[in-house]
């Protein structure tokens, strides 16, 4: 998977065009493995109903996914369809779920991409499997050096113009905040707080246009959010929305 996609394509260097934004109008994993089926349970696409593969997910529970607030901001219910229970879109007969109800972090800042969280409530109950499955809200912050792994369908290249029909994925690594800070330039470093995380993957991996919304899982627990990057597997870190730091209020409005 190359980076994942920003929401906004930061050109040359942050998640937006030209000025960074959020991974979510486009993205998938750049240089990434494809997943083996059943591999991630727990990620969800989010579509447009005609098809169009825009961010992805995490599963929570039977009725609720977890996704980038830069996914949903502005979104009705009839604008998208959630896609669980596969690694390829290609498929027929894939799972597809109507949303009722959507809610966006109320302290979400698009402008600096504080608090890049949504939550996303089906029509219908999932109907969990091998296939399908919640993933583990993390509770604790995730320290630096911890090995994780990002998945999404977004793009495999920043030249690509559509998203993958195969989920991807990538290892990474947790970094402080602080090394993070370091790379990126002065405008970049407003976008990064206390409750974001970042990561490094190997060269020429990362997130890309699309991914915005997918997990970041480690030891089977979610604790991060694709945010925003700058696409596609270009050796900047990637930022994420830490799980800790928002998983009270995602407990709060997910409850069945």
């Amino acid at each position: 998977m190359s980076r994942l996609a920003l929401v906004f394509m930061l050109v040359a260097a942050t998640v937006s065009a030209a000025t960074p934004k959020n991974l979510a109008s486009e993205g998938r994993i750049a240089e990434g493995d494809i997943a083996a089926p059943n591999q991630f349970p727990y990620h969800a696409a989010l579509q447009t109903p005609d098809g169009f593969t825009f961010c992805g997910a995490a599963i929570v529970n039977q009725r609720w996914v977890i996704t980038a607030g830069s996914c949903a901001q502005g979104k009705t219910t009839s604008d998208v369809v959630v896609v669980v229970g596969t690694s390829r879109l290609d498929l027929f007969g894939v799972p597809r779920y109507l949303v009722d109800r959507i809610v966006v972090h109320p302290r979400y800042d698009v402008n600096v991409d504080a608090n890049d969280v949504a939550v996303l409530r089906v029509r219908r109950p999932f109907i969990f499997s091998e296939s399908v499955q919640p993933i583990t809200l993390g509770s604790d912050n995730v320290e630096a050096g911890i090995n994780a792994v990002a998945t999404g369908f977004g793009r495999t290249s920043i030249s690509d113009s559509t998203p993958a029909s195969y989920l991807r994925y990538v290892n990474v690594q947790v970094i402080t905040n602080e090394e993070c800070r370091e790379v990126f330039n002065d405008y970049h470093q407003e976008r990064l707080h206390d409750n974001t995380v970042c990561t490094r993957g190997a060269d020429g991996s990362g997130i890309c246009l699309g991914d915005a919304g997918g997990p970041l899982v480690a030891n089977n627990i979610l604790v991060g959010i694709i945010s925003w990057g700058i696409p596609c597997g270009m050796g900047m870190p990637d930022v994420y929305a830490r799980m800790s730091a928002h998983r009270a209020w995602v407990l709060v409005h997910t409850m069945i």
